[in-house]
């Protein structure tokens, strides 16, 4: 025989005022806004069916208790907590949120009091059934549930991110097949519609373009979403593990707001099923110009570009096609971007300015394995790739010319910088900015840059490239990877080239090879990591010579100078270390005689060597510079001139040494030549006004 508990045996009264001691109020008078600590009525609810049933009415009596049980409910999938909860009164849709006050809910709305919707806490955590069931009881999301419009406006916004993820696919199809009739608005307006297409219109329609089903985009198509939304790429975490697509690369990671089109997302994702469905239903592959002008230092909201990065990502050229049948154009640019910063000076690859789908498709290439292994299909290779865009599409292999940004004000060092990085990259350019020279070593790298020259992808400045690219043979591991010899390599491919310039370009390409590759050694480059001129840019001067180019062609270095000043190659780059430069102030220690600066003499040194290769392949320091003005007619008075005219602070210190030695090597003498003629007084200020005279007067840009 069952009997009852001593708490089920105590008269009505007697645990009535017990009850009014655990929860410390009056029974009889307990109202729904009150406060109470339920904990120990809920765990004295568990001990039998009959305190259960006693006690629920107290339990879910308080505003306070029927939102701990829905929100319990929504956040451990206890079913029966959400009917109870809602049995009792509670809002299905909301759970209201209050100020946390040492442990103190306060149910009133007070400052920061919100609602919050029982379906994205049920979404967040996970909780399909719980999810279900709310959807079930009438759960949505509607104006009425909130107070102020903004929070409703925030609400809707993060649960129709929330339901783009692809693990939320379920909770999403649910959602809008529950909710595509029941109206956003409870009475009767004009412009009411249902809380799916609010929803819907809300989602970052694009990013479940890159994972859904055609289906599901179906539905969504049906219930609001819009072709013409331009998503962000900072939107969704795209490093998730649970993503299934390729993540953004570092270089798209930096950019916060790369915009994404449902279009451009069906060519990232490449899927011709989904892209055949979107232009059927309306999408544009050529966007409107509106759209190219609001983003126009981005790429991903095109859908061709976006193809191509594709295809040489996973090797295939569906997409591609299928926007060039729908009307793309292969050789579209994209809006020119702004040209690197100065701290970018000698990175290895600094971003381009403009580019086309062939340039994309080169830069997004992840490896020049050509072998399959196995059952393992070898997709298309790089150089069938180059093929493809060629002889099947069309494609224009030089990029385009676009003038380089014209900057308010502007000195020497960046116009150096400007004419070697910035511009649109050629693609030869580009791969070897990207892979390096080592790559050339790999067959499919060499046959692919072949190709690419053939068909003029070294673009019109050659010279832009053979300055920018530097090196010579280096250890690499436990041998030495020849460098040099595959430079020469991939010289011999623009032999042809070189020899079929005219004279004039010959020696105007040979004169900013010489004087730019110096400029960046001592000019541009950080002194923790200085370019020197070494083998390659060597081995590409020798090439240029071996073409027909003049070392000592003379040409006037600005035409718009009244005094016109003509200058060898050889004796311009001095001019320009000697007076462009801070040479007496911060790019060389000066140090009184018999101080050895490591610094001064490394410049000097590694300047000093490169003037020596240019004097063995016949430049001729002796060529009189007949329109100079002053005494600077040769080379050598150049460099002398800094001592003649009071500009050095110490006699016979560490720049007077550097810049003898510089004039010893010019004259081939053995031991360093020792200044012994006349000399002006040192003043302090005398080389800034100095400097900025001749920059006024002589100033011009290289041919």
């Amino acid at each position: 025989m069952i009997t009852a508990s001593p708490l089920e045996a105590l008269p009505t009264e007697i645990l009535d005022t017990i009850l009014e001691y655990l929860i410390d109020h009056d029974i009889g008078t307990l109202r729904e806004c009150e406060h109470l600590d339920c904990m120990s009525l809920s765990r004295l609810s568990q001990c039998s069916h009959f305190l259960n049933h006693r006690l629920e009415p107290l339990l879910y009596g308080t505003l306070d208790a029927r939102n701990a049980a829905l929100q319990n409910g929504c956040m451990t999938g206890n079913l029966l907590a959400i009917q109870k909860a809602t049995s009792y009164g509670a809002n299905p849709s909301i759970v209201q949120r209050y100020i946390l006050n040492k442990a103190v809910c306060h149910a009133k709305q007070a400052t920061g009091y919100r609602n919050v919707s029982s379906l994205q806490i049920a979404l967040k955590a996970g909780q399909f059934e719980a999810y279900n069931l709310l959807l079930d009881l009438g759960a949505g999301l509607t104006p009425y549930d909130y107070s102020n419009p903004t929070i409703m406006n925030s609400q809707l916004k993060t649960f129709a991110r929330k339901l783009t993820e692809p693990s939320n696919v379920a909770f999403l199809k649910a959602f809008v097949e529950a909710r595509a009739e029941t109206p956003y608005w409870k009475d009767n307006r004009r412009d009411n519609h249902s809380q799916a297409l609010a929803v819907v219109g809300k989602i970052p329609f694009a990013h479940v373009v890159r994972w859904a089903s055609p289906a599901i985009l179906e539905t969504l198509l049906d219930n609001g979403a819009s072709l013409d939304q331009v998503a962000t790429l900072s939107h969704v975490d795209m490093m998730k593990k649970k993503q299934p697509l390729t993540p953004l690369s570092a270089a798209d990671m930096m950019k916060k707001k790369q915009p994404l089109t449902p279009l451009s997302a069906a060519c990232w994702r490449g899927d011709v099923e989904v892209f055949n469905l979107l232009v059927a239903r309306g999408a544009h592959v050529d966007i409107e110009e509106s759209l190219r002008n609001k983003y126009p230092a981005d790429y991903t909201h095109i859908p061709i570009f976006m193809a191509a990065r594709y295809m040489g990502e996973e090797g295939s050229t569906d997409m591609l096609d299928a926007c060039i049948a729908g009307g793309a154009d292969v050789n579209q640019l994209c809006h020119i971007h702004g040209i690197p910063s100065p701290n970018v000076y000698t990175q290895s690859e600094p971003p381009h300015v403009c580019t086309t789908p062939l340039l994309k498709y080169l830069e997004s290439i992840k490896s020049w394995n050509t072998t399959s292994s196995g059952d393992f299909k070898q997709p298309l290779t790089p150089h069938k790739g180059i093929a493809h865009f060629l002889y099947v599409l069309g494609a224009n292999v030089p990029s385009p010319v676009a003038p380089l940004v014209k900057r308010k004000f502007s000195n020497s060092d960046e116009e150096l910088h400007d004419r070697t990085f910035a511009g649109v990259p050629s693609p030869v350019e580009l791969l070897l900015a990207k892979w390096g020279i080592k790559s050339l070593a790999i067959p499919e790298f060499f046959s692919v840059l072949k190709l690419l020259v053939e068909h003029g992808g070294t673009g019109s400045d050659l010279g832009k490239m053979l300055v920018r690219f530097e090196g010579q043979n280096e250890p690499s591991g436990n041998s030495i990877v020849d460098v040099e010899g595959l430079w020469q390599k991939f010289l011999a491919l623009l032999l042809p080239r070189l020899e079929s310039l005219d004279q004039v370009s010959k020696n105007a390409l040979l004169r900013r090879v010489i004087v730019d590759k110096a400029a960046m050694r001592h000019r541009i480059a950080y002194p923790s990591r200085r370019f020197k001129i070494r083998a390659i840019g060597r081995a590409s001067i020798s090439t240029l010579l071996d073409a027909g180019a003049d070392i000592n062609d003379i040409v006037v270095a600005c035409d718009t100078n009244p005094y016109p000043s003509t200058k060898t190659a050889l004796h311009e780059l001095i001019s320009s270390f000697v007076h462009t430069e801070y040479l007496t102030q911060t790019f060389l220690h000066d140090h009184p005689q018999g101080h050895v600066c490591p610094y001064t003499t490394d410049v000097v040194e590694s300047l000093s060597d490169f003037l020596e290769f240019l004097i063995k392949e016949g430049a001729d320091p002796l060529i009189e510079d007949t329109e100079k003005r002053c005494e600077e007619r040769t080379a050598i008075d150049t460099l002398i001139s800094p001592i003649k005219r009071g500009r050095i602070k110490y006699e016979h210190g560490a720049i007077e040494n550097g810049l003898m030695k510089l004039v010893s090597r010019l004259q081939g003498a053995s031991q360093i030549v020792i200044y012994t003629g006349d000399r002006k007084p040192y003043k302090e200020d005398c080389w800034t006004s100095w400097r900025s005279s001749y920059l006024s007067s002589s100033h011009c840009e290289l041919s």
